[in-house]
């Protein structure tokens, strides 16, 4: 498989190049163009209550669609479905955990399933559910704004918003941003993720509820 990401980190488009039999799966939706005879198939992801977790606590959507390219080969384009950054990770036998929104397509071996994050990921402001994303293959994740990798060593504290997704060797505790309720509540931080142990973690520049925070205030009453 080829690919080239376009346009980043704002508006970051994924072009893949697949070879005669190839195949990509993304989520549903993502397809921006493809070539003619490109072959699509629609499967509900990872059995049926992994999907309706990941629907109804993961913000993801039911299905995967994976394109399949004829005996000539062919090329298919995705994006997500926020303006931001794509990034390309290379899974050999380990898991990721992505936040919801987050996962945009991967080799059609690599599983995505749904996993309960508990109490602190609901009070994170996350939703109950992560994806674990696992096997050995291509994952391609995409986020509102830039999408920057910290190599933890250690303890590393990071806005709930602003998780894009980190590797299974780290562990985090939901938390106050500040010394008191007071300063978290007040100082426009809310509550934060400190990550410990050893592992990459990736986070987004932007988060969505800025966005909408900025203009809402710009609506007419």
């Amino acid at each position: 498989m080829q690919f080239q990401i376009s346009h980043k980190p704002s508006f970051s488009l994924l072009k893949l190049r697949l070879g005669p039999g190839q195949s990509i799966k993304s989520e549903a939706g993502a397809m921006v163009y493809m070539s003619s005879r490109m072959g699509v198939e629609t499967k509900m992801g990872s059995g049926f209550l992994s999907a309706l977790s990941r629907k109804i606590f993961g913000g993801e959507s039911f299905f995967f669609n994976t394109y399949t390219a004829p005996e000539t080969g062919g090329e298919i384009g995705l994006a997500p479905e926020l303006p931001g950054d794509i990034i390309d990770l290379d899974l050999v036998g380990k898991s990721i955990f992505v936040q919801s929104g987050s996962y945009l397509a991967s080799d059609p071996g690599i599983q995505v399933v749904s996993k309960f994050g508990g109490l602190r990921s609901l009070f994170g402001g996350e939703g109950l559910f992560l994806l674990e994303i696992s096997g050995t293959g291509k994952v391609f994740l995409s986020s509102y704004g830039a999408i920057v990798p910290i190599r933890v060593e250690g303890n590393y504290t990071v806005d709930t918003g602003h998780i894009v997704a980190f590797e299974n060797s780290l562990q985090f505790k939901v938390g106050k941003a500040g010394g008191n309720w007071k300063s978290t509540l007040l100082g426009g931080e809310g509550l934060v993720a400190n990550f410990s142990g050893n592992g990459t973690l990736w986070i987004q520049s932007r988060v969505p509820s800025g966005f909408i925070s900025w203009l809402t205030k710009l609506l007419p009453v």
